[in-house]
């Protein structure tokens, strides 16, 4: 109990690759789960428990989740890059490899029953990585637009009643993100990541 109080207001720190790919996969886990299981709260209201035993409505709810955390995987990894990204060009081709590399190491680790595999969430990340690590860092909040659009699609809820709330999940998303950010930068030692990336 002691030490879940420390770790609250005192995170441990993020300085080795096992320690970001815990982070990475950690933060990805909580904007797909929060974002979808949020939204469907607050959508079925006093139904949302009941609707938990239609194995049609937690299979669906699974899958958007699931979704959701490839493509949420993909905005921290992305995020992190543009923080961490060295100046020397060599250092920064190393790292990015580094992190593209984490990807299908984090999403391989479970693979859910609706999918065989990851190749083609792994192959889009892959084109998204190599146009981002060499583009302008973006703004957190401008990464999950793609993630959103994803989960506005995937989720349980009748079209007529989630038709316009796109926006609503897009701020739900962009909340979290700005928040893993702060995180980052509260947790992160940039030297020693750089170092151990690009070794």
């Amino acid at each position: 109990m002691l030490r879940r109080t420390l770790e609250f207001f005192f995170p441990p720190t993020v300085s080795t690759p096992d320690e970001l790919k815990a982070f990475a996969a950690g933060e990805a886990a909580y904007l797909a789960q929060k974002t979808v299981i949020g939204y469907c709260r607050v959508k079925t209201l006093y139904d949302y428990e009941k609707l938990l035993k239609e194995p049609l409505f937690r299979d669906a709810q699974e899958i958007c989740r699931w979704e959701g955390f490839a493509s949420t995987l993909g905005d921290i990894l992305v995020l992190i890059e543009g923080w961490l990204r060295p100046s020397d060009a060599s250092a920064r081709r190393k790292l990015a490899d580094s992190l593209a590399a984490l990807y299908p190491a984090i999403l391989n680790e479970a693979v859910p029953p609706h999918r065989k595999d990851w190749a083609d969430a792994i192959a889009a990340f892959q084109a998204r990585f190599d146009e981002s690590r060499l583009a302008e860092p973006a703004a957190p909040e401008q990464l999950v637009t793609a993630s959103a659009k994803l989960i506005h699609e995937l989720v349980p809820i009748a079209d007529r009643l989630k038709r316009n709330d796109r926006e609503v999940i897009v701020g739900d998303l962009r909340l979290h993100i700005l928040a893993a950010h702060a995180s980052m930068l509260k947790r992160f030692r940039r030297d020693a990541l750089i170092a151990a990336l690009t070794a």
